[in-house]
């Protein structure tokens, strides 16, 4: 049980079960989604074999610098030159039956924007960027949003308005999100000469982008009210509206208070809520 849990570690669970929400999400979308349990469960074992997949091989590639980070330098108890390969193998294997049982049991668009979200992580995200550039995980973040696009072709196999709102919202909102965390991270991304913006510009520099990037996620988030072809239902707006104050609030303190870094960890909190309860909501939808 105890090699079970480790090897859970590296596949970053977090991020793959708001991966599954963003697919839901997209998926919930479709009018009539909720007479296809089946489908939901083929998409949502398919999107997280591929999220999965895509950690591992992102812990793969970065073994010699998360040793030399205090978030990261335990992975190396189960992630280590004696096991990479054996990892390897299990990795690959898990993104081809990702890719076989949404091509297969789904349709091929579907299974396209699963690989996507898969090669957007490991390729553009870890391997170009990362160790490149401070817009790493502004570029890279697009990799978030393939899910919902995943979701919505599930049923349609097309894609629409209202599944590109959902993905690039999620695209939106991951510079605000992992900026925060970075901050909490910044000596460790100097030592391991990796180009996370507060490691770049400073902390002060980037509260200021945050706070940029805040405020247009939130006047993205408001579009549904000028694009009536975007249905998210009649509490999405309230709901959203509730939770981008809460967000800014947050993601002011931290200039409200000498740029200590508790209120970056407090706005790092905050954001995964924020997300979370929008996601909610409109995969409540259906029900409402």
């Amino acid at each position: 049980m105890s090699k079970l849990s480790n090897f859970m570690k590296i596949t970053k669970m977090e991020i793959t079960i708001l991966i599954d929400l963003v697919a839901v999400a997209g998926f919930m979308l479709v009018p009539g989604s909720i007479k296809y349990p089946l489908i939901l469960f083929l998409l949502l074992l398919s999107g997280t074999l591929a999220s999965m997949s895509a950690s591992i091989f992102n812990n793969i590639y970065d073994m010699d610098i998360d040793i030399k980070m205090k978030r990261t330098k335990s992975r190396s108890s189960t992630l280590n030159p004696e096991t990479r390969n054996k990892i390897f193998l299990i990795s690959t294997v898990m993104i081809i039956l990702s890719f076989a049982i949404s091509y297969t049991f789904i349709n091929l668009l579907t299974a396209v924007f699963i690989f996507a979200g898969f090669l957007s992580y490991v390729l553009l995200y870890t391997i170009i960027l990362k160790r490149r550039t401070s817009l790493n995980i502004v570029i890279g973040g697009i990799a978030g949003g393939f899910p919902a696009l995943a979701g919505w072709a599930a049923l349609t196999n097309s894609v629409s308005l209202t599944s590109l709102f959902v993905a690039f919202l999620v695209f939106m909102w991951t510079p605000t999100h992992f900026w925060n965390l970075s901050v909490n991270n910044v000596d460790d991304y100097k030592k391991s000469n990796v180009p996370m913006l507060p490691a770049v510009v400073g902390i002060k520099k980037t509260e200021f982008w945050i706070i940029v990037n805040t405020v247009i996620l939130i006047f993205y988030s408001m579009i549904p009210l000028l694009v009536p072809q975007i249905k998210l239902g009649f509490v999405y707006i309230p709901i959203a509206v509730i939770m981008d104050i809460i967000l800014l609030y947050y993601v002011l303190k931290p200039l409200l208070h000498d740029y200590n870094k508790k209120y970056f960890r407090s706005a790092f909190g905050l954001s995964n809520m924020y997300l979370f309860i929008l996601l909610v909501v409109i995969i409540l939808y259906p029900f409402l």
